[in-house]
């Protein structure tokens, strides 16, 4: 960590411009909206498989915990963590979508791109048309982005991201060999005292969503659900991998008879459960949270079934990293991604990342590459008064108000890590180590997301990659 340090105080002491010698940006295709005019047939096609990311030589290989600290090796199991895939087809003759959810706390887009291509084949055979893998974002799981390992050396492990990689592939297959056709419903409910936003403003998305598919042969009924909270009830002082909160949600549903897919919402700006009083961040609060999200799901009544119709489109585009210190680990090795050389930002330099848009009916979901405020997909932005940069015109649009869509769900961390979305008027700074230190605002208020965000611009690119997304698909 020193070394680290020392580096990025030496590279502060001059202008720092990210050499990308032999690179080029790459021109990226046009968004283009890939939905039938109308529903052909009378049924969805649902397939679901879960894969256990484990690795077997867990205890005498040395792995990274994804989060807390550096240099802090998993010690031991707590339970599983797994990749599950869910096959989704509409019978339009457009091809399926495949959904994969991933224990992790974050995959890169360059990861999520190796996936895709090992996963051609498959494509080509089965005719799907669009993959999206989303992770939980779960701190207890293996490091996958690289910043946790002993710095200034990446925490990425090859054994795991070949595990990664090979299980992903084959939840793919399996979802896709067990698919059966039957109906699918929507359905949402209000939950109360699970969460807790931890910093101002306090606004989230309490809402639980489910889609829950039910087969005609009257086999297990798939519950793909929707919920913003990070999986982190387990605390800075645990060591043992787990799926944290999570695992124990979907255990409780498994021991019902269903079969679960999770996708994290909006959790940026700290969406996070409550701990158990007397608890605090432990096993026992963990199991209380998930089981609390399980029964939450099982409670939902008169749930709408939804006409087998589905959208799908995707907007590549490029974002700035204005962060020294992502810019320097990306140097090192750290965490590896290609960089491409910008006219723009502090140190002009970019990276490719990615937003997806899907319709199932009238259920509507805006898949973001990270960790999104909440106040900018639902509104609710802090004044002038107290946000640290000035008032809330400064800001985007919200993204349900830019879609006309009250109900807009958000799938965070999806195809993409790229740390914190931030609203433009309460991104703060520390003076003397951006990126580094904490600032402290003029009200006392402690600004951490900052410092694991590419920079203050994140936001615009993502509204103005939503704008165009909804653009195409109106036209």
């Amino acid at each position: 960590m020193n070394k680290l340090l020392s580096a990025l105080q030496k590279t502060m002491a001059t202008p720092f411009k990210l050499r990308s010698i032999g690179y080029h940006s790459p021109p990226l295709p046009q968004p283009v909206w890939d939905c039938p005019t109308q529903a052909k047939s009378d049924h969805f096609t649902v397939g679901i498989a879960k894969e256990d990311l484990t690795p077997p030589d867990l205890l005498t290989h040395r792995y990274y915990m994804a989060g807390y600290g550096f240099f802090k090796p998993v010690q031991g199991f707590l339970n599983p963590v797994y990749a599950t895939a869910m096959w989704l087809d509409d019978n339009s003759g457009l091809g399926g979508v495949l959904l994969v959810s991933v224990d992790c706390v974050g995959i890169m887009h360059s990861d999520v791109e190796k996936i895709r291509e090992r996963l051609a084949s498959f494509c080509r055979t089965t005719g799907c048309r669009v993959i999206n893998i989303m992770s939980t974002h779960c701190h207890a799981s293996i490091d996958t982005m690289g910043f946790w390992g002993p710095l200034p050396k990446t925490g990425r492990d090859p054994r795991f991201f070949k595990i990664l990689f090979d299980k992903i592939e084959r939840a793919a297959e399996r979802a896709y060999a067990t698919r059966k056709d039957g109906d699918l419903y929507a359905g949402s409910v209000a939950t109360e005292g699970i969460q807790q936003d931890k910093r101002l403003p306090v606004v989230f998305e309490n809402t639980l969503t489910r889609l829950r598919f039910v087969p005609q042969d009257g086999g297990k009924e798939i519950y793909a659900l929707n919920y913003s909270s990070h999986p982190e009830v387990l605390g800075s002082h645990n060591v043992l991998l787990s799926a944290d909160w999570v695992h124990w949600m979907r255990d409780k549903l498994e021991n019902e008879g269903k079969e679960v897919i999770f996708f994290n919402g909006a959790v940026g700006g700290m969406i996070t459960p409550t701990t158990v009083e007397g608890f605090g961040e432990s096993i026992k609060s963990a199991q209380v949270c998930g089981e609390r999200v399980a029964e939450a799901a099982l409670s939902i009544q008169d749930d709408k079934k939804l006409a087998p119709k589905v959208g799908t489109i995707r907007k590549q585009f490029f974002i700035n990293i204005d962060n020294i210190l992502f810019a320097l680990c990306g140097v090192l090795g750290v965490m590896p991604r290609p960089k491409f050389p910008s006219s723009q930002g502090d140190m002009n330099v970019t990276m490719k990342t990615e937003m997806n848009y899907m319709e199932i009916d009238s259920v509507h979901i805006l898949m973001v590459p990270g960790e999104l405020f909440p106040e900018l997909a639902y509104g609710g932005y802090l004044e002038a008064d107290i946000a640290a940069i000035g008032g809330p015109e400064l800001n985007p649009k919200p993204f349900r108000e830019m879609a006309d869509d009250p109900d807009l769900i958000i799938f965070g961390l999806a195809n993409d890590e790229i740390g914190y979305i931030i609203p433009p008027n309460d991104f703060l700074l520390s003076e003397n180590l951006p990126y580094l230190d904490r600032a402290i605002d003029q009200n006392n208020r402690r600004h951490y997301e900052e410092t694991n965000s590419t920079g203050p611009r994140a936001a615009n690119f993502m509204a103005r990659a939503f704008e165009e997304i909804l653009l195409t698909v109106k036209e």
